[in-house]
């Protein structure tokens, strides 16, 4: 049979051009709800905005094994009637809008119709529920598309129940890494929960969680009382409540509006109210993290960043070792917010925002006024030193490795005056304290003496030296040059540029002929000889470019590099001038030491312990509870040991026995409470308190080399290949660089 062929060119071919076609539902209906609801938090969320939004009183929370098996929600509200059982789970079907516009006068949280349809698309549901004008409940159960597969008569009260199993389970790659994170996500929802235990006045919650042993744990349980402070004592105990401080709304002077760039009109007025408490200023009554501070608006729980920035940052001005207990409910005119931005309305935009701001700024420093910002001296260690010390220390650094833009090795040093240090009696107290210490506090003392020489030309000379040796290596990469350092050393200085340079007198003016073409001619050329070498490293020796500088450190060296670089010599007795083929770094001895010997005090100490003549009870939420149970082992290792009765009441269980003891430090609860934090963010279930992060630090500056010692080609060559060994080599544990790019040999070659 012959076969009919197409006239197509030979020369040609017929392109497939691809044809643009609608996505099918069923797979918008799932990306869209995967959108939606992202993780285990927000399906509880949803849930239990729809019980507020019904009416309810009672809303009892019951999960298996922390919810990856079960999340059930059952209240006593209205109820749903039958003829609105199959539009409960349609996208976008509600009863809470009808247009656009009705969004500025919401009441409800939910108002969109997509919590219900999206959950689902992500796991099995089944809704139970009886409307108050009916004498009989129904069980209905939904397919992943929202449809009704079946419905049975089932006696209940008045209420609704919805059942999620197997949440993300239509999700391979969620649901995989939604049970590997499982207790993370498992303290994230009772967070988001005690944010509607405490805000929702005369609603009782009730939660819990059933392993797979069978044990029921009750994780929070509240009274339905109708004052905030009344839902704080019941899910955090009537300690935290005692050291609240109530906030008054008080309207900004004139100073503080212009420090938000507000110019006062008259249609600038305060058009909110806001219900806030906050923890007393005064030691020892804050936390050791921000893990207790709740933010909502007109009684919606929401992320507002600016406002917690402000927030602890005039706490922080009282209290600087502490971050505050929070509560802030702001109520203004839905029509002056937008929660419409984010798929779970945690985000939220403010009309004239920064009025608000400027009133929560306010606000705060007229409560604090009546507190002294003090602090006990005698909890004080010694590397505690303020803010001025620590800055004295970077300032020395920074301003040593910065670059003039003139020569590429000129440094500068900024003074010290005694205008930088506050004078708030904290900070003049810890001054006076701190200068107190300096006899143990090497290193401040040190920096110090350097601050006080003078020699700018010779600190030149001596870089010149090293520069120049550097080049020559460069001409000869063969040759083997011995280099004898202490030709090239001087004294302890101070490198200056702030002061004006008299160079003018050195000047030499030399008439000479010559167009812009040539001009040009050379630009163009000296343009090709740099692009044809290879520039890793643009960033200047700056503090404001630090960032940058450290990210291109990380990209372009290796840790095998640092055993490759060549010593050329020890610069103002506290830098090392290494090569690493045509480039030349500055390396900070005492810095790059001393994160190496923190790094190492971290892995290899073994910290001692002190066991507690009484157990001490802890008194933890219940996911905090359950988290330190299955991290055991973290707390061991840093030496804190517990007693543990797993017979005992939900967040009664655990009670201290032994803590880790240090000379200087003192570790309490606050410090489990920490690492309690860092564990639900941590992927490898490493965490170490940040006052034992203080304490290794202290340790590793003390043995680490100082700043002023000479230093053999050894000595420098061990140091630098200690930076190899280690995984963070780029600051230390005060923050201070260890290493910047210096310059590129080649272009100094091309400039000649």
């Amino acid at each position: 049979m012959d076969t009919i062929k197409e006239d197509v060119p030979e020369d040609k071919e017929c392109p497939s051009e691809p044809i643009i076609k609608s996505i099918n539902k069923d797979t918008v209906h799932k990306i869209c709800s995967g959108q939606v609801v992202l993780s285990l938090s927000i399906a509880m969320k949803e849930l239990v905005e729809n019980a507020i939004d019904a009416g309810a009183t009672i809303i009892d929370i019951h999960l298996k094994q922390h919810g990856s098996e079960l999340l059930e929600v059952c209240d006593n509200g209205s109820g749903v009637l039958p003829e609105n059982f199959q539009t409960l789970t349609l996208k976008h079907y509600t009863s809470k809008i009808r247009e656009f516009n009705d969004l500025q006068s919401l009441e409800t949280l939910g108002f969109r119709g997509e919590a219900l349809s999206s959950l689902c698309a992500l796991s099995d549901l089944i809704i139970t529920t009886r409307h108050r004008s009916l004498d009989i409940g129904t069980k209905i159960t939904y397919d992943h598309n929202g449809k009704i597969t079946s419905t049975v008569p089932i006696a209940r009260e008045t209420g609704t129940t919805v059942t999620l199993s197997k949440l993300f389970s239509s999700l391979p790659v969620r649901r995989k890494e939604f049970t590997k994170n499982l207790k993370r996500e498992f303290n994230k929802m009772c967070q988001l929960l005690y944010a509607y235990c405490l805000v929702s006045k005369g609603i009782k919650f009730t939660c819990s969680n059933t392993t797979d042993k069978g044990s029921k744990n009750v994780i929070v349980s509240t009274d339905g009382q109708n004052t905030v402070r009344e839902n704080i004592i019941n899910v955090f105990g009537p300690k935290q409540i005692s050291d609240l401080i109530n906030v008054e709304l008080v309207t900004p002077d004139e100073q503080i509006f212009a420090e938000f760039g507000i110019k006062i009109t008259s249609e600038q007025t305060v058009q909110f109210s806001f219900e806030f408490l906050i923890s007393s200023v005064i030691h020892g009554t804050g936390r050791s993290t921000t893990d207790r501070q709740f933010y909502f608006i007109n009684n919606r729980p929401c992320e507002l960043t600016k406002i917690m920035k402000i927030v602890n940052e005039v706490y922080k001005q009282f209290n600087s070792h502490q971050y505050p207990f929070v509560y802030l409910n702001v109520i203004t005119k839905s029509a002056l917010v937008d929660v419409n931005i984010t798929p779970d309305k945690r985000q939220v935009f403010i009309e004239n925002e920064k009025i608000l701001l400027a009133t929560v700024k306010a606000s705060l420093l007229a409560a604090f006024k009546q507190f002294p910002s003090t602090f006990k001296l005698q909890n004080a260690d010694v590397t505690s030193f303020s803010q001025q010390e620590r800055g004295l220390k970077r300032n020395f650094t920074d301003s040593c490795l910065q670059k003039s833009t003139s020569m590429l090795h000129t440094f500068r040093k900024k003074s010290k005056t005694t205008s930088n240090i506050p004078e708030t009696k904290s900070n003049l107290l810890n001054f006076v304290e701190i200068k107190q210490q300096e006899e143990v506090i090497e290193n401040v003392s040190i920096f110090d003496k350097i601050a006080d020489k003078e020699d700018l030309k010779e600190s030149q000379k001596q870089l010149d030296n090293l520069i120049e040796l550097a080049c020559n290596l460069v001409k000869d990469d063969n040759e083997k040059i011995e280099l004898n350092t202490d030709k090239i050393k001087t004294e302890d200085l101070e490198i200056s540029l702030d002061q004006p340079k008299e160079t003018s007198k050195y000047r030499k003016s030399v008439p000479f002929n010559i167009s812009l073409d040539q001009i040009k001619m050379c630009q163009d050329k000296q343009t090709s000889l740099n692009e044809s070498i290879k520039i890793k490293f643009r960033s200047e020796i700056k503090s404001e470019q630090n960032k940058s500088a450290e990210e291109e450190l990380q990209r372009h060296i290796q840790k095998s590099d640092f055993n490759d670089m060549s010593i050329i010599g020890q610069f103002n007795k506290g830098f090392i001038i290494t090569r690493l083929k045509d480039d030349l770094f500055i390396i900070d001895q005492h810095a790059s030491d001393e994160k190496y010997n923190f790094e190492m005090l971290q892995l290899n100490t073994v910290v001692d312990s002190q066991v507690l003549v009484n157990p001490k009870p802890l008194e933890l939420t219940a996911g905090n509870e359950d988290l330190l149970i299955e991290k055991v082992e973290v707390f061991k290792k840093v030496g804190f040991s517990f007693k543990i009765d797993t017979d005992a009441p939900c967040t009664k269980k655990i009670s201290l026995t032994s803590i880790p003891i240090s000379r200087n430090f003192v570790f309490a609860k606050d410090d489990i409470d920490e690492m309690l934090l860092m564990l639900q963010e941590s992927t490898n279930g490493i965490c170490i308190p940040s006052k034992l992060k203080k304490m290794f630090a202290s340790r590793a500056c003390r043995k680490s080399v100082m700043i002023g010692r000479d230093l053999s080609k050894a000595e420098m060559k061990k140091l630098v290949e200690h930076m190899g060994a280690i995984d963070q080599p780029w600051n230390c544990p005060h923050g201070r660089p260890t290493m910047r790019h210096l310059v590129n040999l080649r272009l100094l070659e091309s400039n000649e």
